[in-house]
């Protein structure tokens, strides 16, 4: 029997709440999810948020959702941990075979392409054909399915309500942008933002959203800090980045902002960050953020 909407509901969340994880689904259809914390899925993300939380193979994903939907953790540190899994089962099971293909130009593997050969057995062509036909067609869920100009932009601005509201706070902005530094354990975008938050403990970071325009087009700017007891507001960026029809619209916005509500802005760029401290305890940071900020300071220093 088809289980309703309310059955996955309860489904989801029985196996989220047994896992000590705090997110909630609060809406379920067949092409999206609605969580508790405001995050709209849709189609493939919702498909991929789903299969992770009944994944009984593994429970990386589903005792990790509440970090992996904040920011704290990324897919790719647990696909990491997934491969280190998966890639000590296949030198359990192959260890003779790899050792005795090492070195010789032939792939431990070679031949066995679609045949699973990690823990589990291959599958059929039956299998295969089967999967094929349910993905096909009717089975895949956008087939026929056309989003008109109307809907992309009803969910552009809905997106774009979360973000301001702080219900949502996009993982990545750019390829710069990675979460791949910690501070006391938070991650941050960069290791300068990382580092600022050392300067100043008591900013907030990325709580302040405003709109900005840009080619007639409405954004969101998340401000990387802002100083409640002090009056400023804070873009953490290095100077030669301060340029660009982006960057202006962002600092107008940010200007408006500031003037009305009786704060300073503050560019934090790399003269500055340096000229706050001489001394940081760098074990307060990860080895890589660390290593980072150390090789800023000697840069500093040499100019």
């Amino acid at each position: 029997m088809k289980k309703t909407s309310q059955q996955m509901i309860t489904r989801f969340n029985t196996l989220l709440e047994t896992h000590n994880q705090k997110i909630r689904l609060i809406e379920y259809t067949r092409n999206r999810v609605l969580l508790s914390s405001g995050i709209l899925l849709e189609n493939d993300a919702k498909r991929k948020f789903c299969k992770r939380i009944v994944n009984n193979k593994t429970n990386l994903w589903i005792t990790n959702v509440d970090k992996l939907l904040s920011g704290e953790i990324t897919e790719q540190e647990i696909k990491s941990r997934l491969s280190s899994i998966g890639g000590k089962s296949v030198q359990q099971q192959y260890g003779n075979l790899i050792r005795k293909n090492l070195n010789t130009g032939v792939s431990w593997n070679a031949g066995t392409k679609g045949q699973r050969t990690g823990t589990l057995s291959p599958r059929t062509q039956l299998v295969k054909d089967k999967i094929s036909a349910k993905n096909s067609a009717d089975g895949n869920g956008m087939f026929g399915t056309t989003m008109s100009d109307a809907d992309k932009q009803m969910r552009s601005d809905k997106m774009k309500e979360l973000i301001l509201q702080g219900k949502f706070t996009p993982n990545s902005n750019n390829r710069n942008t990675h979460w791949d530094a910690t501070h006391d354990g938070k991650k941050y975008r960069s290791s300068w933002e990382a580092l600022y938050q050392f300067i100043n403990p008591s900013a907030e970071y990325e709580t302040l959203r405003i709109k900005y325009v840009i080619d007639n087009t409405t954004k969101i700017y998340i401000v990387d800090f802002i100083d409640y007891i002090n009056k400023i507001v804070v873009e953490v960026k290095p100077r030669e980045l301060c340029v660009g029809n982006k960057f202006e619209s962002k600092m107008v916005a940010l200007t408006n902002w500031a003037n009305a509500n009786s704060y300073s802005i503050l560019i934090a760029d790399a003269h500055w960050l340096t000229s706050q401290l001489d001394n940081i305890d760098y074990t307060r940071f990860d080895n890589s953020t660390a290593l980072k900020l150390i090789s800023l300071y000697e840069t500093n220093k040499k100019n």
